[in-house]
């Protein structure tokens, strides 16, 4: 019983990748499929494409290449997923230098797009099985104080709109109620 292992162990044939990455990478793709072919391994030249260009990222990156948890050497977790686990105040640019450390590309409006549609998510998710915010009801003077104090201070009172807007009518009411309540300990 033991002789039947060892003799399968020794006629056992290297994996396609092992076979690949035992070759030297200056020798053409078609050479490589030649010889494991005659090795009885069947691959085609996309694939010694593949399998090098993996080993030569993970030299790179100082890494062996095999411990990547993913197919094609990808890191297992998404740009968005990365976005999303950083703080949400840090500047885009940092996040960008991070993402760089990690071997990622992403630009300044990814950021703030992916930060958008999470916050847009988490918010919703957030809001699920809770009892709806108050709505704000304005009276007609307090309509009209609003139209002369946008009409005043215009770019700040849009300003003020577009971040209520973005934020959602029922964050930015209790984030008033805290401005509030902050105020009314500090005038105290």
């Amino acid at each position: 019983m033991a002789a039947k292992k060892a003799n399968k162990t020794s006629s056992k044939v290297p994996s396609k990748s092992a076979f690949v990455r035992g070759l030297p990478a200056t020798l053409p793709a078609k050479e490589v499929v030649a010889k494991a072919k005659a090795a009885g391994l069947t691959i085609s030249d996309r694939y010694v494409h593949v399998i090098r260009s993996i080993a030569k990222r993970a030299a790179r990156q100082g890494g062996n290449g095999l411990a990547t948890g993913r197919r094609g050497g990808r890191p297992i977790s998404s740009k968005r997923t990365f976005v999303l686990s950083l703080p949400g105040d840090l500047p885009a640019a940092d996040v960008i230098k991070r993402a760089k450390a990690e071997g990622m590309k992403l630009t300044t409006n990814y950021v703030y797009k992916i930060r958008s549609r999470g916050a847009a998510a988490s918010s919703r998710s957030a809001t699920i099985g809770r009892a709806p915010a108050p709505t704000i009801k304005l009276g007609k003077r307090g309509a009209a104080s609003i139209a002369r104090s946008a009409a005043s201070n215009g770019a700040h009172d849009e300003h003020f709109v577009s971040l209520v807007l973005d934020v959602g009518l029922a964050r930015a009411a209790a984030l008033l109620e805290r401005v509030r309540a902050r105020v009314q300990e500090l005038a105290i």
